[in-house]
Formats: structure tokens, sequence, C-alpha cells
């Protein structure tokens, strides 16, 4: 296995590499659905994956990427979703249909970590009034002043999915973010460090929380009597969202110690999983959105190039490498290495015997590749599944 995931690991980075330019890191080679330009969230987690393999070239690319971004922040505080610049032409985008709340998130988790891995002093105070109007554009998005951001339908990495509300995904970004903030500027929060644990504690509810902690007590109470083996996918007034979402559930295990009974969960889940994929393989959201169910209303219009999330494609079921990089990420960080192991010898052994380009997703029904090719993303996710088999040294420079 690990001869595999080396070879697979050294082809990421030079995939990597061949992504970064003068003006930061493209989120493909492919000239499609706008994939070859700077884009917030691919072009830092492309970063975070030079940080993590040290890489002189792709930590460069997310220094340009960062500051590309920072020049073409709205007035508002908003990061761009992804930039073009061109001999002198521009085109920036915050979003097509809706804006999308994580491009804040993530610059602000990208910057601070290239500033805690690089101690490039310069940079870091060029950046500092953009991550400044990016935490004030966060705190004006809780709504209620109460500590969580609110995503609109279609305002995430999962722009074609129906999810929305108080998303575990955009707040533990959040917490992420605020954390490495806090960390450099060697400052603590106590409002903060009550955030962190009414998160923990409502986005997996158990019996132990006090009436303090908990958001909505009734839905709360309804989502306890189901007994998950995960966190919820998002909180809405009036009832919870219980399905699995595997970016949301990475940033959570990644961030939080879980409780032994929360890894028993996590492990039967991941048993659930491969009962339902015949591989331990980490779908973007499950289970999957059928024709006959009630959410396939709010899932089959709502595209802009075309309709992908067919069931177990794309979102809907797709097995995206990047979020199962970052969940294996999360999974060493609760010392369940056994099962990081696992996964990655499935993933290898599903893309042994077709033609990998670093492809967007496998299907989660017939495990075939998928999506776009030359992918950042996917080349990102082979540097997460790498190094969460020597995950000490990626917490220090994680900032965890």
């Amino acid at each position: 296995m690990d001869q595999s995931i080396d070879k697979l690991y050294n082809e990421a980075l030079r995939t990597l590499r061949s992504l970064t330019t003068s003006k930061g890191i493209l989120a493909s080679t492919i000239e499609s659905d706008n994939y070859k330009r700077i884009w917030a969230r691919d072009s830092i987690i492309c970063g975070i994956a030079g940080i993590l393999a040290d890489d002189k070239v792709i930590i460069e690319g997310l220094k340009h990427s960062l500051i590309t971004l920072a020049k073409h922040q709205h007035t508002l505080g908003i990061i761009p979703s992804n930039v073009l610049e061109n001999n002198g032409d521009v085109d920036i985008s915050y979003g097509s249909l809706v804006g999308r709340v994580d491009t804040n998130t993530w610059f602000i988790i990208g910057s601070c970590l290239y500033y805690l891995n690089t101690n490039d002093e310069e940079t870091w105070q060029s950046l500092v009034p953009s991550i400044l109007k990016s935490r004030n554009y966060l705190k004006t998005i809780e709504l209620n002043g109460k500590g969580w951001i609110y995503t609109p339908l279609s305002g995430n990495w999962a722009d074609e999915y129906p999810i929305h509300g108080y998303t575990l995904y955009d707040n533990m970004l959040r917490l992420w973010g605020e954390s490495l903030w806090l960390k450099i500027k060697k400052q603590t929060d106590k409002e903060f460090d009550k955030l962190k644990a009414k998160t923990l504690i409502n986005f997996w509810p158990e019996k132990i929380a006090n009436d303090e902690s908990v958001y909505q007590k009734q839905p709360f109470t309804n989502a306890l009597d189901k007994s998950i083996s995960h966190f919820c996918s998002s909180i809405l007034p009036g009832k919870y969202d219980m399905r699995f979402d595997a970016a949301g559930n990475a940033l959570a295990l990644l961030y939080y110690k879980l409780s032994s009974t929360q890894k028993e969960g996590i492990r039967s889940y991941l048993s659930v999983l491969k009962a339902n994929i015949s591989k331990m393989l980490i779908p973007a959201f499950w289970p999957v959105i059928e024709e006959h169910d009630r959410e396939w209303e709010d899932l089959k219009d709502n595209y802009s190039f075309s309709f992908k999330n067919i069931p177990y494609n794309f979102h809907n079921g797709g097995i995206w490498p990047v979020w199962m990089g970052l969940f294996c990420l999360g999974l060493s960080n609760n010392d369940l290495i056994k099962e990081v192991k696992t996964i990655i010898q499935d993933f290898i052994s599903v893309i042994a015997s077709q033609n990998w380009n670093f492809n967007e997703y496998i299907t989660g029904d017939h495990l075939k590749l998928n999506g776009k090719e030359q992918m950042g993303f996917s080349a990102s996710g082979i540097v997460f599944m790498q190094h969460a088999l020597n995950f000490q040294e990626s917490s220090q420079k994680l900032g965890l």
C-alpha cells in the first residue's frame, strides 16, 4: 500500500506544481466551467497541501493566490469565488446564483496557515486588512449575533446541492480560521471557547447537554432520539438536516477530539458506507437523493452549466478524493488510523484499473472515475491521505 500511495503522492505534487502560476494556483488546467482560474476554495486547499508537503513552489502559489484574492475583495468584505486576470482584463465572480460563504473562511485559514508556516511578515501585513474585513463580514452573516454563520442555498462548495442554514461545513471552517487568528495574535476568547463547545454538542447531540447549550430544544431532542453516528450537516429553525456531509464531518473530526462513544459511532457509520458502496470510501453527501425523494425538487433545476447531480454522482453521492483525504486527516486526529489505511487501500484499488487523471470524483454506485480531470482539488486529497499516515507532524502545520 505505502509504495502505491507514495507514487500517487509524487504525481499529485507534480500536478499541483503544474497548476501554480504567478497569479496563484489554478483549480485545473482544463478550460471548462471556469476551472482555469484562481479560486478561493480550490487554490487555498491546494496551498494547504503544499504546506503539508513543505513544497516551496506550491507554497509560493498559495501566497500569490491570497494576494490576488485580497486585491479583488469586495468593498463589503466578500472574498471572490474566483478571479481571472488576463492581459490587463479582470473577470471577478463573487458567486453565480448566490454568493459563496466559504470563500471568506478558506481565505482566513489560508492566510493564517501561510504565515504560521513561513513567517513571511511582509505578506502577512499586506493580508491583515483583508482578514479583518473578512472576519467582520462573517460576523455580519451570523444574522443574529449568536456565533454561527448562516449559509444560503448554493452558498458554499456544494453549490448545486440542497443544503443551507447553519451548516456544519461552513461553521467548522469559521472555527478553524478564528482559532488560527487567535493563535497568531496570542489571544484567548471566552466567548469563542463557548461557541466551540456549543457547536460540538449541537451538531452531534448527546444526552449530557444542558438546556443552556442547546440551540433549539425540540429539534435537538428529535435528533437525540434518532441516535446518529456522525455530525449533522445543518441546523435550520425547526429541524436538523441529519444527512452525512463528508467535508463538514472531516473538518469536525480534524478540529475536535471525539468521545469514545462518538469514535464508535464513526466506526459504525464507516461500516454502513462500506456495506452500501462495497468499499470503505467517503461520499460527499449520503444517503443519495433519488427522484422519488422530497429533496429532488430542490435538486433537479439547481445548476449553472449542466445537471450533474444524478444519483451517485457529483455532490449527490459522488466520492470526492479531496474530502476523503481531509476525512482521513480527521480520522488520524482521533487515532482511527486503521480506518485511514483501509480507506487509502480501497481508494487505490478502485483507481488502479482505471485511467486515473486526478478526476473530480468517483461515482458512488459503480465506482467509476467522473467529473473534470487534472483537478488540484483531487491532487490535494492524495496529499492529505499520505499525511494522514503521519498526523503528528501534519497537525502542527495545520495549526491544530
